[in-house]
């Protein structure tokens, strides 16, 4: 118990000379448990939040478009892995980016999917004035879409 209260301590820990020596120490075990996350969901300066949708274009021609995480349920037993996946899914990682959508090509089969396409949606941060104001941090005002280029489904 008493180094599980320590990995938690050092894993949200600001960066400083002390943390940088001892982190190492304490990393396989932060890693594992996915303790590296950070703190900044609290207040008073939570941290904005990222959404990956994709859409599938089919053979038709119609284009569907859903969301990677949002819908699931923290008990899920993918959660922890669709979440990490859909963290990973950026500009920047176009294996991991390629890697996902052939999954979902498979996954939406019966569609008979060409292609499949992600868009990540960055929250903008909102006030506290905005929010009394009747904005909501998911008002399309609110967020950043950046779309990602179209992988074509393999067969």
């Amino acid at each position: 118990m008493l180094w599980h209260s320590l990995v938690l301590l050092i894993g949200c820990a600001p960066p400083s000379y002390s943390v940088a020596q001892i982190y190492p120490l304490f990393a396989p075990y932060i890693e594992l448990l996915h303790l590296d996350g950070g703190w900044a969901f609290f207040a008073p300066d939570p941290s904005t939040g990222r959404l990956v949708r994709y859409s599938v274009q089919g053979a038709d021609g119609l284009t569907h478009t859903y969301r990677l995480t949002e819908n699931l349920q923290r008990s899920d037993p993918a959660y922890l892995r669709m979440t990490t996946l859909s963290a990973a899914i950026n500009a920047d990682s176009p294996q991991v980016v390629h890697s996902v959508a052939q999954r979902l090509c498979r996954m939406h089969a019966a569609q008979n999917p060409q292609s499949v396409r992600f868009t990540i949606a960055r929250q903008i941060r909102i006030t506290p004035d905005e929010f009394e104001a009747g904005h909501r941090p998911l008002d399309a005002d609110f967020l950043h879409l950046e779309d990602l280029p179209s992988v074509v489904c393999k067969p």
